[in-house]
């Protein structure tokens, strides 16, 4: 069977460093297998909102698993096609247990991250290296959580750095909320949606959305929340810059993010240079 879909996490896999540019090569490899008629998927931990910069560099994009698989959008129709949210009453306790204990965070709900306005120092000096500016040209800033929430169940939280000494209590803490999948991509940060969301089954719904199996969907991945649609992909490569985790779970390896490692793959496996 030849490859239908290609799903790429962003920050350590098809992004530069910078986590904010893709690099040409990947841009030229992504463009010429979507002439080919190849659907094309950002499968990332970031809100919608926090997509802009990749999808205008790629050119066109077909569908993409945001939250870490708590939504997938048609970008075309401009709706999600699958949802699996966290309910409100949990999203509320978590927000209050996040601002007792002081920690730098992130809430997604339809598409948009919201952060605290009285937080935007806090989360800035903890944001990853070059990404402030985009960042917080694409964040709601609320006065109150709650009240811009407005009773809406939620996608995801994003908490930029936990100090290591109060990681398994904040874990424990949140887990008394209710079902959570907890994750980590980078650093200190610890993400969580409601329980049983995860880029795995998100690529699975869209896959079978279109009508798609495993032998006929390519993904590529760095980290902790890649791990389930890597495992899941028959065409999965994790980057040379991979966790210990993310490697096992993939079938092949590839190049690292700098090294456009997507584009090298997409040349050799769909577009057979």
């Amino acid at each position: 069977m030849s490859i239908k879909l290609i799903a790429m996490d962003l920050d350590g896999t098809l992004l530069s460093d910078d986590h904010v540019t893709v690099p040409p090569r990947n841009v030229a490899a992504l463009r010429a297998a979507r002439d080919r008629g190849v659907k094309l998927a950002i499968a990332s931990g970031r809100s919608w909102s926090l997509l802009a910069g990749a999808v205008e560099q790629l050119g066109g994009l077909d569908y993409a698993l945001t939250a870490n698989g708590a939504a997938v959008w048609d970008v075309a129709a401009g709706k999600m096609v699958y949802r699996h949210l966290m309910p409100h009453a949990q999203a509320a306790a978590i927000i209050a247990l996040l601002h007792r204990e002081g920690i730098p965070f992130e809430v997604y709900c339809d598409g948009q991250n919201y952060v605290r306005a009285a937080d935007r120092l806090l989360v800035r000096e903890h944001n990853m290296a070059g990404y402030s500016e985009f960042f917080e040209a694409h964040t709601c800033f609320a006065g109150d959580l709650l009240t811009a929430l407005a009773g809406r169940d939620v996608e995801k939280f994003n908490l930029f750095y936990v100090p290591p000494e109060k990681r398994a209590a904040l874990e424990a803490a949140v887990r008394a909320t209710g079902a959570v999948e907890l994750a980590n991509s980078f650093g200190n940060n610890l993400e969580f949606a409601v329980g049983g969301a995860s880029k795995g089954k998100a690529l699975q719904a869209l896959a079978e959305h279109l009508g798609l199996t495993a032998a006929e969907v390519m993904a590529f991945g760095d980290a902790g929340n890649d791990l389930e649609m890597l495992s899941w992909a028959e065409w999965s490569f994790a980057m040379e810059n991979a966790t210990e985790e993310a490697k096992a779970a993939a079938r092949y390896p590839a190049p690292s993010n700098t090294a456009a490692g997507v584009g090298q793959m997409v040349e050799k496996f769909v577009l057979e240079q």
